[in-house]
């Protein structure tokens, strides 16, 4: 769910994801970040860090890291939408310049990963691990921790949607889009809320270094085109797994954004950052 408002598949359209932007980026873990800077300089000194990035998108997780690095990047973008990918290339940073090497590659995500992350030095994604299927990430720690990558996944879900104020259906609603998101989006079953951990404890059994933060969403009156968009990903998720109830759904759904939008309720919606250092005697 965290890649888009909750619909179906894995396809997520380029407003939405231009919509969310902003708000992903002041949410990151910075600290992590930095801590990533650091290894990479210390692991790529004297040479351009490799860094794939997963399900790129239209390059928001490349325009939040680019500036952050402090070193030369070769970047490869991967992702199985090419319209998104011709995105990302035409918003490539401004300042740039010759820090960043950009490859934007089309590629089936679902296929197995190890061809695709030889030799990275920093493998990263972002709004992405939800939803995949717990095989999918133990091969993605695993191929990371073949060649020794650091692994940076952020603003995966964790299942907290809460509002300031109550709403009788708030329960109801999440109850339905939970099992939403364990539908199958092409990598098997999907996990949802339980992707970070089952993430840290992958990253932990192929001898990383763990470190998480909170990266949640704070949503006010200030982000209303974002929470209408989101809150009505949110009613037809959770009408489709409870259709005799769509007009219950929709009162809330209606409920839920007058009450953002007047400034009488504020919206947090959790999600967590995650960052794996390998063990250097793997390098």
């Amino acid at each position: 769910m965290s890649r888009a408002s909750p619909a179906a598949g894995s396809h997520f359209a380029d407003d939405w994801l231009t919509l969310r932007e902003a708000v992903d980026h002041r949410s990151r873990a910075h600290g992590l970040t930095l801590l990533a800077a650091a290894h990479l300089r210390r692991t790529a000194a004297g040479r351009r860090a490799r860094v794939v990035d997963l399900g790129a998108g239209r390059g928001s997780n490349l325009r939040y890291l680019a500036p952050r690095l402090h070193q030369p990047v070769a970047w490869r973008l991967l992702d199985q939408d090419a319209e998104l990918l011709a995105a990302a290339e035409r918003a490539m940073p401004p300042d740039a310049g010759d820090h960043c090497q950009l490859s934007a590659e089309i590629v089936d995500l679902a296929a197995p990963l190890t061809p695709v992350l030889r030799d990275a030095d920093l493998v990263t994604a972002s709004a992405l691990i939800d939803l995949v299927s717990r095989g999918w990430i133990d091969t993605l720690a695993e191929a990371c921790a073949r060649d020794g990558a650091a692994v940076l996944i952020t603003l995966s879900v964790d299942g907290r949607i809460q509002f300031s104020d109550a709403d009788a259906d708030d329960a109801v609603v999440r109850r339905a889009l939970a099992r939403d998101q364990a539908r199958d989006k092409g990598f098997g079953p999907a996990l949802g809320a339980a992707a970070p951990a089952v993430l840290i404890n992958a990253l932990a059994r192929c001898g990383y270094a763990v470190a998480t933060q909170p990266s949640d969403w704070q949503l006010g009156r200030d982000d209303a085109a974002l929470t209408r968009a989101l809150i009505a990903g949110w009613q037809s998720a959770a009408t489709r797994q409870q259709p005799d109830q769509a007009e219950r759904m929709a009162a809330w759904a209606a409920r839920r954004v007058e009450a953002v939008e007047r400034g009488r309720a504020r919206l947090c919606i959790g999600h967590i950052d995650v960052l794996g250092l390998p063990n250097p005697r793997r390098r």
